[in-house]
């Protein structure tokens, strides 16, 4: 037996979700520091996208916590990022394109400044 789809997500966002919040914080301080005349709009749509972000950041460590879960990542070798998983006693691996894990991450920047969850828009979570 494997692990399930739903875990299988869920260690997918983990990864995915730091990414986004690295590339959130970095363009807050672009918005903070730039030469914006108008920038409270700006910050106010990425503040709360990192308040939506972090919340789903801690469900999923939540989650991950009750089912015994956990992730590390392994190398990147600027084409692919290779993490390794442990699942209630299951060990696997995965390989992402890293160009993959950029479209995702836009996905989710526009889904979250769209002041929707991916996590709660996902059909298998939700099914």
């Amino acid at each position: 037996m494997q692990i399930k789809e739903e875990e299988h997500i869920m260690i997918h966002y983990f990864i995915l979700l730091p990414l986004v919040k690295k590339v959130l914080e970095k363009d807050l301080q672009l918005f903070e520091e730039g030469p914006f005349k108008v920038r409270d709009p700006y910050l106010m749509m990425v503040q709360e996208s990192l308040r939506m972000l972090h919340e789903d950041m801690r469900h999923i460590k939540k989650y991950m916590h009750g089912h015994n879960m956990q992730v590390s990542f392994e190398e990147n070798d600027g084409t692919f990022s290779r993490y390794s998983y442990a699942c209630r006693g299951y060990e696997g691996a995965s390989s992402y394109l890293n160009a993959n894990l950029k479209r995702q991450a836009r996905h989710c920047m526009e889904a979250y400044f769209l002041k929707q969850s991916p996590l709660k828009s996902d059909k298998v979570l939700h099914s």
